[in-house]
């Protein structure tokens, strides 16, 4: 299976959620209380499990999740389960957007329609719920061609191949560095696919700079912008300028909208939103 986990999650009621999340909160007060705030998560993690074990609820830690492609694998680990309710669980001094991003990846990944974000890293524990409204059938459904897309050598072929197989297997609104890692393993892993490429202007080398590739002059990246693109696709194509790059596959997963844009140094760009 491309997604898989011994504990599979159903959705909570919105009764069943209440009583759940109001005992997860009394007892993630109290953790707090008891260790402050500057201990690492899992010390929070564990001492919660235990306080809601005490009052009766099933409590599973770190539960596995493995989402796999081919010979691609790869493990993620869920905080907290209560009663098929998931928590993420931080400790940092404020929750940012890749929090949020990161709690609903995993809603995704079991397929549910909620999860709560609980920070001990402030003053008073944070609780944000967050509601997944992409379930696996509307992942399933994206808006994928390859017009456009400039098939520059046929390893061009079999990265637009590979994309369109891992989304088929794993759906869209994913975290995009899975994707990513995915696609860097079909081709050779990153010994291989990640190399250091001189950074010139006028000739003169100035360094190195990391890119993705997956040919001898042409690199891949891929993002998860849902607005100004515009920006990056300048910065990508300064990148070109100033390295020995012909051109770079620029692959933006665009919640369920698949765009792709072929970038060349002598400045052809074509792209296909979609």
């Amino acid at each position: 299976m491309p997604i898989y986990s011994d504990l599979k999650l159903s959705s909570v009621s919105d009764v069943d959620f209440e009583a759940i999340d109001e005992a997860v909160m009394r007892c993630a007060y109290a953790t707090q209380n008891k260790f402050g705030r500057l201990f690492d998560e899992r010390v929070y993690e564990n001492d919660l499990a235990a306080r809601l074990r005490a009052e009766g609820f099933e409590v599973h830690t770190q539960v596995p999740i493995k989402v796999s492609h081919g010979g691609f694998e790869k493990i993620y680990y869920l905080d907290l389960v209560v009663n098929q309710m998931l928590y993420e669980l931080k400790a940092v001094s404020a929750l940012f957007d890749e929090h949020k991003a990161q709690s609903l990846h995993y809603a995704m990944l079991q397929d549910i329609r909620r999860v709560k974000l609980l920070n001990f890293g402030e003053p008073k524990v944070r609780g944000l719920l967050l509601r997944n409204a992409i379930l696996a059938p509307s992942r399933h459904q994206p808006v994928l061609r390859n017009s456009g897309w400039r098939v520059l050598t046929p390893q061009c072929d079999r990265l637009f191949s590979h994309l369109r197989a891992v989304i088929k297997d794993w759906g869209t609104h994913l975290s995009s560095q899975l994707y990513n890692e995915a696609l860097i393993h079909h081709f050779g892993g990153e010994t291989q696919c990640l190399q250091r490429l001189d950074v010139k202007v006028d000739g003169a080398k100035l360094g190195t700079h990391p890119v993705q590739m997956h040919s001898p002059d042409l690199a891949f990246t891929v993002t998860a912008l849902t607005r100004n693109q515009p920006f990056l696709r300048n910065h990508l194509n300064t990148l070109l300028a100033h390295t020995d790059l012909h051109a770079i596959q620029w692959i933006n997963l665009n919640h369920s909208r698949i765009e792709i844009t072929t970038l060349e140094k002598d400045g052809n760009e074509l792209g296909a939103r979609e």
